[in-house]
């Protein structure tokens, strides 16, 4: 496929960070505001997962509806508040969750660094939770399968923070925890859940700090060429 022939990407520019999350989420709102291409999903790209919260809310507002989150993270990010505060890369889920319209499917991929209060309330939400044991153990295929029939006919944002790999892969993140995804896992997992309503995406917690070989940001280009692949998928049947 040629993206090239499908895709014409517009490059909203960076969001300044702001002294707290309502001067923030305005911020960033003005940059989004720019993205008015009829059917054209967004791609976000960041630092702290936390933005996620803020993207998510954004794409609510713009299309009028909720979607599913598909959730790619080494951890649940599940906390009601996190060293004293609610707003934090570890009370992602919990935030978006707290939108009075919010859709309440949220599935999980490459947990295993997660902890017991959190497992409680993934149990209790009754959240789908895919581990990366689980992803070795029935391999790559089986697991999109499964996301697929999950999530079909729902618009999903996708969320991918590049912990979910093992660090062999992907150093340059802020929370490396080892035995990840490899990177050939997440590109089959990725590649098996095309014709998904995928109408917002974003890669997350890149540290280029920690990257000094530069092998997560080569990994984050691929993931992105990726995801605009399996979008152009859906856009090109949306066309004929």
């Amino acid at each position: 496929m040629d993206l090239a022939d499908i895709w014409k990407v517009c490059d909203h520019g960076n969001v300044k960070k702001a002294g707290d999350v309502p001067e923030l989420k305005k911020r960033l709102a003005v940059a989004a505001s720019l993205h008015n291409h009829a059917n054209a999903p967004m791609l976000f790209l960041g630092g702290d997962h936390f933005v996620t919260y803020l993207c998510f809310r954004l794409v609510e507002e713009m299309q009028k509806q909720s979607p599913s989150l598909l959730y790619f993270d080494a951890h649940p990010d599940l906390y009601e508040s996190y060293e004293g505060s609610p707003y934090s890369h570890a009370t992602v889920v919990s935030r978006i969750l707290d939108g009075d319209n919010t859709s309440k499917t949220v599935c999980y991929v490459g947990i295993r660094a997660s902890t017991r209060e959190q497992d409680e309330r993934i149990k209790k939400l009754g959240f789908t939770t895919y581990t990366t044991q689980d992803v070795h153990a029935r391999g790559s295929g089986a697991i999109a399968s499964l996301i697929r029939s999950t999530l079909s006919d729902k618009p999903v944002y996708l969320s991918i923070d590049l912990d979910c790999l093992d660090p062999a892969f992907a150093p340059g993140v802020g929370n490396p925890q080892p035995g990840g995804l490899s990177t050939r896992l997440m590109l089959d997992i990725l590649q098996g859940i095309e014709g998904l309503k995928i109408v917002a995406t974003d890669i997350v917690e890149y540290s280029p700090k920690f990257d000094s070989q530069r092998t997560t940001a080569f990994t984050a280009a691929i993931l992105i060429k990726e995801l605009l692949g399996i979008m152009a998928q859906l856009h090109v049947k949306k066309q004929t």
